[in-house]
């Protein structure tokens, strides 16, 4: 006669216990905006790479992660991002932030912005998503909540271009802060995602403290990098056609500029 594992029997006490112990532990934030960015291909990259190039792929990543912290900890309003539930981490390849106020996100995505041209120009793209809902913590790096889970599900299911998407709560709530709708745009199935050429068609300053040196974007490297993918993804089905959308998104937004 085959075994059959035992049906685990826990009892009722032990469950009140284990229930109360995660209440005491993580403390509820409402409606946080939470941001979750991923970096496109990074898992592709270091499975077929040689040695060599996967060092140079390190120093790029590790350049480009830097560079956000750098920016994160020079942000004014992260000064008091211990005392407003304000943070910025990372994990792996994934970098992810969230605050419960509008003006504090704002400046996150103009900072982000920033962030994700100079990234462009070293061959390094995001995609991602931004949603609102509950956030549990307990330590400022130990979290879950739907906000969690909805920036996520944007990043994965949703935004399946070098994009970072919004969702539609955080959308309506940011339409009313000077500067947002410069820096997105709606679909005609009515997504949202944050224009990635926003800030090389309008740079604009950066409430960071004066001693940070910002690094320069070079809108040509940019471009070189996308072409360069469009060309070396060219028989990937899957990946070809994210970078074509940006190189249209590219072209638009630079002839956009001449236009002006």
């Amino acid at each position: 006669m085959p075994y059959n594992n035992p049906i685990p029997d826990l009892k009722e006490e032990k469950s009140n216990i284990i229930v109360e112990d995660l209440q005491q532990d993580y403390t509820q934030i409402q409606q946080v905006y939470f941001a979750f960015i991923d970096v496109l291909g990074f898992k592709k990259t270091f499975d077929e790479i040689k040695l060599l190039n996967k060092l140079e792929a390190v120093k790029k990543y590790k350049d480009v992660f830097n560079y956000y912290f750098g920016l994160m900890n020079a942000a004014l309003f992260m000064q008091n991002g211990g005392i407003t539930g304000c943070y910025a981490g990372q994990t792996s390849d994934s970098l992810y932030f969230y605050t419960n106020r509008k003006d504090f996100l704002l400046q996150f995505i103009r900072i982000f912005s920033h962030l994700n041209l100079y990234a462009m120009s070293q061959d390094v793209f995001f995609r991602g998503g931004i949603a609102k809902g509950l956030l549990y913590k307990k330590e400022a790096h130990q979290f879950f909540g739907d906000s969690v889970i909805g920036a996520y599900l944007l990043e994965s299911n949703i935004s399946k271009n070098p994009i970072i998407m919004v969702d539609e709560q955080t959308h309506n709530d940011m339409k009313s802060e000077p500067g947002y709708t410069e820096l997105i745009e709606t679909t005609g199935d009515e997504r949202h995602y944050l224009k990635p050429f926003a800030l090389m068609k309008q740079p604009c300053a950066l409430d960071i403290d004066e001693s940070f040196e910002q690094k320069d974007i070079d809108p040509s490297a940019i471009k070189a990098k996308i072409d360069q993918n469009c060309l070396t993804f060219e028989y990937d089905e899957k990946n070809h056609s994210k970078y074509v959308f940006l190189r249209d998104l590219y072209n638009k937004a630079t002839n956009d500029k001449k236009e002006e």
